[in-house]
């Protein structure tokens, strides 16, 4: 497959762009001695550190075995190639502080609120996450004051991406331990990086897209938002420390044994943060 997706980026892309991309496959596909091991037990609070990532994938156990065999692999290169805003790259979410589990899937099963602080041309906008089931507290609050003209709210993006308090539609994501310079060096190559060229930039967003993000990108909120990353070609199912799951096959036996087979040394833990496997 290496020989695959190099001959597909000669092909496509040029100068940076290319350097930057075979490059990554390179290391993608480097042997990794960076060998993780379980470090929890079975009632454990996971912890997340900064700079972890997470990943959900669709369905149950559907596309599970595709991304244990083949890592993280964006689709622009795989034949399940779909139009995205951000392509050649795989989308993670981006720990920015340590934190438990528990608390991170509590926050993002929110909502995004955007209010308005005054009227007009002098008006401005603030976004603030508001964790599950807080909507009524921060509501009643902002309608007391009185500089604080209108307010909407947008369901979290990590709601659709990744197991959550509110919805079943995604039942697995990844925990992905970035603390290896291995890890770290893959992870530079982020179309959220700032540090990248917009001559490069070019190569990994969509044309319509384009404008909005070079603003975007030094302006980042809880609403666009200032916890994505977007790794370049992708990043190896090596770095897989665990699995969170969601109700549904929580409470299947049957999958937990499939998962633990698959990853013997990592471990699963569920929407309450705890490890259960």
């Amino acid at each position: 497959m290496k020989e695959k997706y190099i001959a597909l980026i000669k092909e496509k892309f040029t100068g940076p762009s290319q350097e930057l991309l075979l490059k990554q496959v390179n290391l993608f596909y480097q042997e990794n001695k960076n060998i993780l091991t379980n470090k929890y037990s079975i009632g454990d609070k996971v912890k997340l550190t900064k700079g972890t990532f997470l990943h959900g994938i669709f369905g149950e156990l559907e596309n599970f075995d595709y991304t244990i065999e083949n890592g993280f692999i964006s689709t622009d290169f795989t034949d399940e190639s779909r139009a995205n805003k951000i392509c050649n790259s795989v989308g993670m979410w981006n720990i920015q502080k340590d934190c438990l589990l528990k608390d991170y899937i509590n926050d993002y099963s929110g909502f995004t609120i955007t209010y308005t602080i005054g009227r007009g041309p002098g008006s401005k906008e603030v976004s603030k996450l508001i964790p599950y089931h807080q909507f009524d507290e921060f509501t009643e609050n902002i309608n007391n004051v009185e500089e604080i003209w209108t307010y909407w709210g947008t369901k979290t993006k990590e709601v659709s991406f990744l197991p959550s308090l509110v919805s079943e539609k995604r039942q697995i994501a990844f925990i992905l331990n970035m603390d290896s310079l291995y890890a770290q060096e893959l992870a530079t190559a982020d179309v959220w990086n700032p540090n990248l060229s917009e001559e490069i930039l070019e190569s990994f967003l969509d044309y319509r897209y384009y404008p909005k993000f070079l603003t975007e990108r030094f302006n980042r909120t809880a609403a666009t938002t200032d916890r994505e990353s977007a790794i370049i070609f992708g990043l190896p199912s090596s770095l897989i420390e665990g699995v969170f799951v969601g109700r549904k096959i929580e409470t299947n036996q049957a999958s937990l044994d499939y998962i633990k087979n698959k990853l013997p040394n990592c471990y699963i833990c569920n929407l309450d943060g705890v490890v259960i496997r």
